[in-house]
């Protein structure tokens, strides 16, 4: 989507990959340098015929110009310009001087008939690699013209300089030359077909390299996204933060949701980011007026690229005015139910491209479900609310008329008859225990999110619970330890909601811990600044079938069941709650028949 990002970045590549080879280049002179020092030396030692002091001058002048591209190439990494023609321009130079120094090097040593004329090969494939292809041509016709005027110049019929060593006669030599041109040329096509395709295949992995770098940003964002609003107890809430995030992931200007109506036959903004208060002022925007809203609600996924038919909008005025020139819309959707329609908004004509749908699609989906979720959630809620509250005041009648009965009030009864009635209450005050806490989980979804936290001490609140479950303990025959840190930082909590937490978890152990057995509780921080509270027992643990569903609703497992009858299945769904809210998170390690740990893990109040 952002062509010119990625035309800085080829800059970047190619200049690096210029700049590497260029100072490599200066490194191989001096090698060639050496061998030349070195050729000659042997050359002057066993008698060859040659102009030994033009042919040093020549050395010496290419390691004079080596010395003046090294400063030159310092200087240039020192002002580290993006462009890529400063080096460029650099590279000519070296390949243009040293054909110079090599031509020199070859009148001097024979002409056509120099060992040094193989070099030549290794300009141009130099040029290739280091330069555009049309350049390696260049260089190759340039060594081709240059050899043929070389040997124009040593040819013993036509040269006015004395001539060493033994020359082809003119028609062999005229053959060498054209096979040897051929052979140049040859070389320019094959270097530059290998460089193109190479360079081509490059351009491709740096395409790849940063569509997967914004793959992974994408996915990051969405998670993040994802992890915020399933956090959230309010559907507006969930909204706001969806239409948010969904605008900084796609890089676009603005976000809606619409939702239908009752009727189904309107949509009306339900939560916006980056669209202006003009904008929203329409009350309802008709399915029958709107083509590209009720494409969408029909199951379409849409996008425009240019905006320009009015037809297809209730209100194209209010698009113009707004500044979006391009837009990408799906339905909200969850199996067959369409909840609405999520829309996102760009600046830019033609900004969205097939990719981009393809995320939406998952975003969008992703966005549907944990707004179901929450709506089935807070359908629940209010149900387990109003269920619990309609159950509390018969049974409370049931209890005191059942007390008036035991207590003689309404005359005399057997001792089968109490034992009937007192079987009766103890009935009672379990289905009274699970109204309790009914009312309390539907209390933590209602409340849900953050709000009404604040620093809590937990060192104080778990204080008290001990010293109480401490007596019951004692009463069962099972010995409760407590051990804490000193000095203990605070955590963002509710109180009540705490002290709900530890009760919870600490009568659990107690009640599911034969007698002579042991529970331990710890408060203390963890390695990575946590602060971690875990209750441990040695009791009758969890069987490994029964893991999966140890924090649903009204869940207990036999062996629970057969050890304690009282239990209404609904604290560790409580528990798991109230950590939700407190962004909290709890961990458990059980074996059957030794007992269980529950470790919870709170973040801590940064001072």
């Amino acid at each position: 989507m952002n062509i010119g990002h990625e035309i800085i970045q080829q800059q970047i590549f190619f200049r690096k990959e210029l700049t590497e080879r260029v100072y490599w280049f200066i490194k191989l002179r001096w090698l060639a340098a050496a061998a030349a020092a070195l050729g000659a030396a042997a050359g002057f030692f066993m008698g060859y015929p040659l102009p030994y002091a033009p042919i040093a001058g020549v050395i010496i002048f290419i390691a004079l110009y080596n010395l003046a591209f090294i400063r030159i190439g310092r200087r240039l990494e020192s002002v580290r310009l993006p462009e890529v023609r400063p080096f460029e321009i650099f590279a000519h130079f070296q390949v243009t001087l040293d054909l110079l120094a090599l031509f020199a090097l070859i009148c001097l040593s024979g002409g056509l008939s120099s060992p040094l004329l193989v070099f030549a090969f290794f300009h141009v494939i130099l040029a290739g690699i280091l330069l555009s292809p049309a350049s390696c041509y260049v260089y190759a016709l340039l060594i081709v013209m240059g050899l043929g005027g070389i040997f124009l110049w040593t040819a013993p019929f036509f040269s006015p300089l004395p001539h060493n060593g033994p020359v082809p006669p003119p028609p062999d030599g005229v053959v060498h030359y054209l096979v040897f041109s051929a052979g140049i040329i040859i070389a320019a096509f094959l270097i530059t077909s290998v460089k193109v395709a190479l360079r081509s295949k490059g351009r491709d992995l740096m395409k790849v390299s940063r569509e997967l770098e914004i793959t992974n940003t994408k996915l990051t964002s969405l998670y993040e996204m994802i992890k915020q609003i399933g956090s959230h107890s309010s559907l507006q809430a969930l909204m706001d933060s969806a239409t948010r995030h969904a605008a900084n992931i796609m890089g676009v200007k603005a976000c809606s949701i619409k939702l239908l109506d009752r009727e189904r036959n309107c949509l009306r903004f339900a939560a916006t980011h980056g669209l202006s208060e003009d904008y929203l002022s329409k009350d309802c925007i008709s399915l029958e007026k709107s083509v590209v809203n009720r494409k969408i609600i029909e199951g379409s996924i849409y996008s425009i690229g240019r905006i320009n038919e009015e037809s297809y909008f209730q209100y194209p005025e209010n698009i113009r005015q707004e500044g979006i020139y391009s837009m990408l819309c799906l339905p909200l959707k969850v199996d067959d139910k369409i909840l609405g329609v999520l829309c996102v908004y760009s600046g830019e004509p033609e900004y969205f491209g097939e990719s981009d749908a393809d995320f939406f699609s998952l975003l969008t989906d992703l966005t549907a479900l944990s707004m179901e979720r929450l709506n089935r959630e807070v359908g629940k809620a209010w149900f387990l609310n109003k269920a619990a509250h309609q159950m509390r005041a018969p049974l409370s009648a049931i209890q005191t008329l059942l007390k008036l009965l035991t207590g003689g009030f309404v005359g005399g009864l057997s001792e089968e008859q109490n034992q009937i009635i007192t079987r009766a209450e103890k009935r009672i005050q379990i289905l009274t225990g699970v109204i309790n806490d009914l009312l309390k989980l539907a209390a933590e979804r209602r409340e849900g999110g953050t709000p009404g936290l604040r620093p809590v001490d937990a060192a104080a609140v778990l204080a008290p619970i001990i010293r109480l479950y401490r007596d019951q303990a004692a009463a069962k025959g099972v010995k409760l330890d407590f051990s804490r840190e000193e000095d203990l930082p605070r955590i963002m909590a509710d109180e009540s909601a705490l002290d709900e937490l530890f009760s919870n978890l600490i009568s659990n152990a107690i009640k599911y811990t034969p007698s002579g057995g042991q529970v331990g509780v710890t408060l203390a921080m963890t390695g990575d600044d946590m602060l971690m509270f875990e209750v441990q027992d040695t009791g009758i643990g969890i069987p490994e079938a029964d893991r999966s569903r140890l924090f649903s609703e009204f869940y207990r497992s036999e062996e629970a069941k057969a050890l304690v009858e009282e239990g209404t299945g609904l604290g560790l769904a409580i528990v798991k709650e109230i950590l939700e809210r407190l962004d909290g998170r709890i961990a458990v390690e059980t074996q059957t028949g030794r007992g269980s740990r529950f470790t919870c893990i709170f973040p801590v109040v940064s001072t």
